[in-house]
């Protein structure tokens, strides 16, 4: 997988039976190993850019492709592969099951792909938790966590399947400085180690400048800065 691209896309929605439009002719194109910031005023569209992009959402007119592939043409269980085996998502809230300790969390997506928890993905985990520094927390419940920790361990699950593409949705935006630095940091970190191409939307300007390529949404339409 080496391209995902949007063309022509126009993205609305119904609103009290009124049509409400959010983006219109978005023309963009992200190469394999870039780094992506999508910025822009709250409630522009950044989040709906990145669900239109990891296929969480169709767009009312255009399309989005992966390497010429149309994604809505694909079927819903292709999606779902696609999903589980090649992207990760990272969101503002970190979505930990509150009943399973911070492993179990992390082995999640390969128990999703059917992967028992073999000497390989308790391998995976372990060289994950060193990285992200959370080996000292391995057997904590989600509650005993602080929200930095509580990210990492998002983060740790969101690329346990080794994905070519990592959607992180304002990962940063419930963290103070300190703790925001530091996940900035990893993820940037992470993205090298892994060769994994970064979609992000945020309205951190240091988070943004730290990516190749900086797009603002701005009335509607998306241009590079």
């Amino acid at each position: 997988m080496n391209n995902i691209s949007c063309e022509n896309i126009y993205k609305s929605f119904i609103h009290e039976n009124e049509e409400m439009s959010v983006l219109e002719n978005i023309n963009i194109s992200i190469n394999k190993k870039e780094t992506i910031a999508i910025t822009g005023p709250s409630g522009s569209g950044k989040s709906t850019m990145l669900q239109l992009l990891a296929g969480l959402d169709k767009p009312t007119k255009g399309n989005v492709s992966i390497d010429s592939q149309n994604i809505q043409s694909l079927s819903e269980l292709k999606k779902s592969e696609l999903r589980l085996n090649s992207f990760g998502f990272v969101y503002q809230f970190h979505h930990l099951l509150e009943d399973l300790n911070v492993f179990e969390n992390i082995l999640i997506p390969q128990q999703l792909q059917n992967i028992n928890a073999s000497k390989d993905s308790i391998d995976k985990v372990n060289h994950l938790l060193d990285d992200l520094g959370l080996t000292s927390r391995a057997t904590y419940l989600p509650w005993k966590l602080s929200g930095g920790e509580k990210q990492r361990v998002a983060i740790a699950r969101a690329i346990i399947n080794d994905p070519e593409f990592l959607f992180l949705d304002e990962p940063t935006g419930n963290l103070d400085d300190k703790n925001s630095e530091i996940v900035q940091d990893l993820i940037m970190s992470i993205a090298k180690e892994y060769d994994m191409t970064l979609i992000l939307s945020t309205h951190d300007k240091n988070f943004a400048n730290k990516m190749n390529t900086i797009y603002k949404i701005n009335n509607k339409t998306i241009n590079e800065v």
